[in-house]
Order: C-alpha cells, then sequence, then structure tokens
C-alpha cells in the first residue's frame, strides 16, 4: 500500500529523489544505506537527510534531470512559513523564493519532452510545445514579480 506524502515535504523531496535516481544511485551520491534513503521518504519513521546529505541528492538530481527536490521542498515550506507574517508589499525574498520551483517545474516538462520515449521522441510534440509554453510563463510572472518586489523595495529605500 502506497503512503500519501504531503507535496512540499521532505518526505515527498525524497521521493522524487528515488524516483530520479533510484534507491541504489541515490544511496551511493549521498554515502548512505540503501535502507536509510528509503526510510527518509517514510512519513512514518523518523529521522530525515542533513542537509548536506540533502545538498549531495539534489546535486545528484540536477545533474540527472536539472531538478533539485530538497531545495523545491525547502523553498515551499519556507514560504508557506513566512506567507503569515506581515510583509510589505512585494517583499524581495519572498518574490525570489517562488523562482526555484517555477524553474525547476519547466525544466522538468522540458526534460520528459526529449526522452526518446515521450510522444514526440527526441522531437517536439504539439502537445509537449503547448505544455512548455504554458509553463513558461510561471516563471515570467515570478520574474515580473521579483522585479516589481526590487523596484518598490528601491523607491521606499530612496
Amino acid at each position: 500500500m502506497t503512503k500519501i506524502r504531503a507535496a512540499g515535504t521532505f518526505e515527498d523531496a525524497t521521493l522524487d529523489v528515488l524516483r530520479i535516481l533510484g534507491v541504489t544511485n541515490a544511496a551511493k551520491a549521498a554515502n548512505l544505506s540503501p535502507k536509510t534513503i528509503r526510510d527518509y521518504s517514510d512519513p512514518d519513521r523518523a529521522g530525515r537527510p542533513t542537509l548536506a546529505k540533502s545538498v549531495l541528492l539534489d546535486a545528484a538530481c540536477y545533474a540527472k534531470v536539472g531538478r533539485a527536490p530538497f531545495l523545491e521542498a525547502y523553498t515551499r515550506q519556507l514560504a508557506e512559513a513566512t506567507a503569515q507574517i506581515q510583509r510589505d508589499p512585494g517583499d524581495v525574498l519572498s518574490e525570489a523564493l517562488d523562482l526555484p520551483g517555477a524553474i525547476g517545474r519547466l525544466l522538468d516538462i522540458i526534460r520528459k519532452s526529449r526522452a526518446p520515449n515521450s510522444p514526440g521522441g527526441v522531437k517536439l510534440s504539439p502537445n509537449e510545445a503547448s505544455a512548455i509554453l504554458r509553463e513558461i510563463k510561471t516563471p515570467r510572472q515570478e520574474l515580473d514579480e521579483l522585479e516589481f518586489a526590487v523596484v518598490s523595495a528601491t523607491k521606499s529605500n530612496g
């Protein structure tokens, strides 16, 4: 029976790592046992990878598919944890923290579309091209929001 993992958790990030690298390669990348790395994906077990191990796993995933699951999870959790904090409109850090996840999702769609077993093979199918073009809008919007926040912060300091 598959356990439910909340999106954006470190358990979910570990599961992404395992999907991307496989248990053996993930364990090697972080110098962990296969059992330990599998346990990190189990929400009912204690223990999570250290920051140093998370960076090693993210680096291996980034090298393979252009994504960093732990960075994405951390960014999401930080955004959620700071969502209720009163900030000036267009907080620069808050806006910047939205970028890695948006870029990661775009890279993942592109990677999947370039796989030999994708619908268009290594060439883009019309549906794949459409999905990429739709997903490009998210990082563009995030960059626009970041730019607005930087400009606003500059005006309020002047």
